[in-house]
Formats: C-alpha cells, sequence, structure tokens
C-alpha cells in the first residue's frame, strides 16, 4: 500500500511541483502512516486528522471560555478512537501545552478514551493497535471500564467528546450524568460524528438533559432549540471542517510551507476562537456564524500564512516580506495567538478563489486565460 501511495504521489509532484496534497477518508490503519511518512517531505495534511482537531479545538477553546472552570482543571473523555478521535485530541493537548504551558505527559494525563471495547487502557488485556498505544491508561490499576456509563463514573469528565459514530451513543441518561457531575460548571459536551444518523445526540437533547446549561459542538448540523418555558432560542455550535479546510488549503497554496506544522495548525484554532463576533460571543455561540463563512475563512488563512513565516518555513518572498513588514502590535514573540495585520487580511481576501455564475463559466474563462487561441 505504501509502495503504491508513494509512486502516486511522487508521480503527482513530478507533473505538478507546486502542489498541495489532502489525504481523504483514508483508513485509520494507513491515515496516520502516510501523513508520518509524508508531512516533512511534501506539502500536504489530512484533514480527517488535521483539519477535525483545528476546528474542535476552536470550538473548545471557546467553549473552555465559558465553562467555569480553569482550562488546567479540565477531564476530558472521548468517545471513539480512530483517526478522527486521535486527531482531534492532539490538537487539544497542543492547546494545553502551547496555551497554559503545562508539561506534555501532564496535558495528555487529561484525556480518557473509550472504544468499542471501554475504556483504553494498557492492561485491558487485549492487542491494541499502534495509533492506540500512545492513549492507553497506564493509572488504572485493576479498575476496566467496559461501557461508556462505567468510564463516565469512573472518570468524572467535564468534557464528552464522541467521535464513535453510533447513533445516540449519548443516551439521555449518559447526559443528565454529565449535567449532575458538574453542578459547578457547564458541561462541554461534543458529538462530532456525522451525518445526523450517527450523531452521539442532537442539540435538544444535550439542552433537556442539562437544563439548557451544555456548551455544545456537533459534527452534523442541528436546529436551534428553544425553551418552551422561557421561550429563548439557543444556537447549537456546529464543529464541521467547512471552518478550517479551505483556510489551511488556501493558506499552504499562497505561501507554500515546507511543511505544515502543528503550530500553524493552532494558529488556524486560535484564530478561529477569536473571530466570533461580539453579538456571537455575547450569545455564547462557539463558532462565527456560517453566513460570514467567506470573511471567516480568509481570516483563518491570513493566520496561518502569518504563523508560517514566523516559524521561517515559507518559500515565497512576497509573503515574508509582506508579513514582516506589517506585524500585529499585539503579537507576543514566542505566542501562538492567531493574530495577522489588515495588510495580509487584504492580500488575502484578494486572491480568494471569486464563484463564476456557473461551472460551466468557469472553466470556459480559465480555458480563455490559459489559451486565448483554444477554441
Amino acid at each position: 500500500f505504501y509502495e503504491a501511495a508513494g509512486r502516486v504521489i511522487s508521480a503527482l509532484h513530478y507533473a505538478f511541483p507546486g502542489l498541495l496534497i489532502q489525504f481523504e477518508d483514508f483508513s485509520t490503519e494507513h491515515a496516520f502512516g502516510l501523513l508520518e511518512y509524508w508531512r516533512k517531505k511534501t506539502l500536504c495534511f489530512n484533514d480527517d486528522i488535521q483539519g477535525t482537531g483545528c476546528v474542535i479545538l476552536g470550538g473548545f477553546i471557546s467553549a473552555v471560555e465559558q465553562a467555569g472552570i480553569p482550562p488546567g482543571d479540565q477531564r476530558i473523555l472521548f468517545v471513539g478512537a480512530g483517526s478522527a478521535g486521535v486527531g482531534v485530541a492532539k490538537q487539544l493537548v497542543d492547546y494545553f501545552i502551547h496555551e497554559l504551558k503545562i508539561p506534555e505527559p501532564q496535558a495528555q494525563a487529561m484525556f480518557w478514551f473509550v472504544d468499542s471495547h471501554g475504556l483504553i487502557t494498557a492492561n485491558r488485556g487485549d492487542a491494541l493497535p499502534h495509533h492506540k498505544l500512545s492513549l492507553a491508561r497506564q493509572d488504572n490499576g485493576s479498575t476496566q471500564c467496559a461501557t461508556i456509563e462505567e468510564a463516565l463514573e469512573y472518570v468524572k469528565p467535564t468534557a464528552l467528546i464522541g467521535l464513535s459514530t453510533v447513533y445516540k451513543a449519548f443516551s439521555e441518561k449518559i447526559l443528565t450524568r454529565m449535567n449532575e457531575i458538574n453542578t459547578n460548571a457547564r458541561p462541554i459536551i461534543f458529538p462530532l460524528s456525522n451525518p445526523e444518523t450517527k450523531a452521539e445526540c442532537s442539540f435538544e437533547e444535550a439542552m433537556r438533559c442539562t437544563n439548557n446549561r451544555v456548551l455544545f459542538a456537533s459534527g452534523t448540523a442541528f436546529p436551534e432549540y428553544t425553551d418552551p418555558e422561557t421561550c429563548q432560542v439557543y444556537v447549537p455550535g456546529q464543529g464541521n471542517n467547512m471552518y478550517t479546510f479551505p483556510a489551511i488549503g488556501l493558506g499552504a497554496v499562497l505561501c507554500k510551507p515546507s511543511w505544515i506544522t502543528d503550530t500553524m495548525l493552532f494558529a488556524v484554532s486560535k484564530a478561529l476562537a477569536n473571530s466570533r463576533s461580539a453579538d456571537e460571543k455575547a450569545a455564547g455561540e462557539l463558532y462565527p456564524r456560517v453566513e460570514r463563512i467567506r470573511d471567516v475563512s480568509a481570516e483563518l488563512a491570513a493566520a496561518f500564512v502569518t504563523q508560517a513565516v514566523r516559524e521561517g518555513l515559507v518559500k515565497e518572498k512576497h509573503w515574508v516580506d509582506v508579513v514582516s513588514a506589517n506585524m500585529p502590535e499585539n503579537m507576543q514573540p514566542g505566542h501562538i495567538d492567531g493574530l495577522f495585520s489588515r495588510r495580509v487580511l487584504g492580500e488575502v481576501k484578494t486572491l480568494m478563489w471569486r464563484p463564476a455564475a456557473s461551472v460551466e463559466q468557469y472553466i470556459v474563462e480559465a480555458i480563455t486565460t490559459i489559451n486565448p487561441d483554444d477554441t
């Protein structure tokens, strides 16, 4: 498999030296291996691992701001340990390391994982695949949890994140118990599997079972929830890669970094949390509203380009010059903040693809531009 994939990737780059490759929907077994091997050799990323982690981290940063407990006291239980689950966890660990300066072993210890066999532990008795070995708890003693309910009672999580693709995995009993465990803080519940037929719970269920206290983001789109008693309308967050996938791709294509680092992705997550308007923050929303997604995409791409230049990995001299001459005044040396200047944002917006009236028109215009004599 890896030899065949390598031949394809090498051939693509031979034909198109400036190409950005995005690995999509590879099996967990191969996804991590491909990304690990190629990420420093060619310009590439895996949206299932990195894009998902990036967008969920943006929402998680917004949720932690409103949770009511210090970020370092979070206890995070993942249900699902495939490529997306591990990718999200990796990005969240980076948040605690880079933002809160928590040592990596201590940051990793804030996470627990449940798969189809229960809580992942080093002494569970089954042979764990390579990508799960680093997730296995080694401090559980003789305790083993076969179900989500048992893991919930053992971990007492402040955040419950689902990437299991198991419909209704977060039952009303589990949601209610999450609310009881977090009486002094708002529970963070992210059912991220999609489509809706695989979602761990709905927005309405999470709201009803937590007395409207939940900090919620889902992978699929759910309707707004209206409290039957107060008639107040609540807007669900949607942690969909639509926020970060175009921005990572656009930023990488524009500035052509040597490779896409975890810190570039972290800057995009920070920019996503920062991109919420004052009204959205006041309403407690975790993500910017989708009506503004083109502007948000430009902001995130600008943050990507700025961070790539700061890391000294950009090949395009133009971007090095523009970013270096227009650093935001409030940018702190050595701190990953997702900031960018108005000049960089303006150039990104100028270079963004502008939709044609139709696909056919876009193709005709593209052919005419490349070869005006082409009939």
